[in-house]
């Protein structure tokens, strides 16, 4: 994180957060100023209190900040190091139209039985082509063409 800070980018919003909470803390001061004098009111008196509020919200907005890009900064650095590290690969057959495939699937894995039956999914999923195409043969508009 301390080496997020140093870049320009939060140097810059470190300044902003700090003037924007002293700002704030000048603004509640002048309103105590303000309410207590002769012509000050409960309203003043209401101001100085809100105005430290809108400083905590600045400093609070600028930890959260910093704490969402250090987190991002750390998904990016673990997605790099994955990319970085080689996947073992097996040489596919001669005749095989198909790259090779990764140590450890074997062929056609995860999409049939083990004893060649199709998956229960892949059943499902043929029964209902199947009643799709029967209920397009049986379409009414080849008997109602006038020609």
């Amino acid at each position: 994180m301390l080496r997020l800070l140093v870049t320009p980018r939060w140097i810059g919003w470190t300044l902003t957060a700090l003037l924007a909470v002293a700002v704030c803390g000048g603004m509640a001061w002048w309103q105590v100023v303000r309410a207590e004098s002769p012509g000050g009111s409960l309203l003043n008196a209401g101001y100085a209190f809100q105005w430290p509020l809108f400083g905590l919200f600045f400093a609070a907005l600028w930890w959260r900040m910093l704490r969402a890009e250090a987190k991002a900064l750390v998904e990016v650095q673990v997605e790099r190091r994955q990319k970085a590290e080689v996947t073992p690969v097996r040489a596919a057959p001669a005749d095989s139209p198909f790259g090779p495939r990764p140590v450890g699937v074997a062929a056609g894995a995860g999409v049939d039985g083990a004893d060649g039956a199709p998956s229960p999914e892949r059943a499902r999923w043929n029964a209902m082509y199947a009643e799709l195409a029967a209920a397009e043969r049986t379409t009414p508009n080849e008997e109602t063409d006038p020609r």
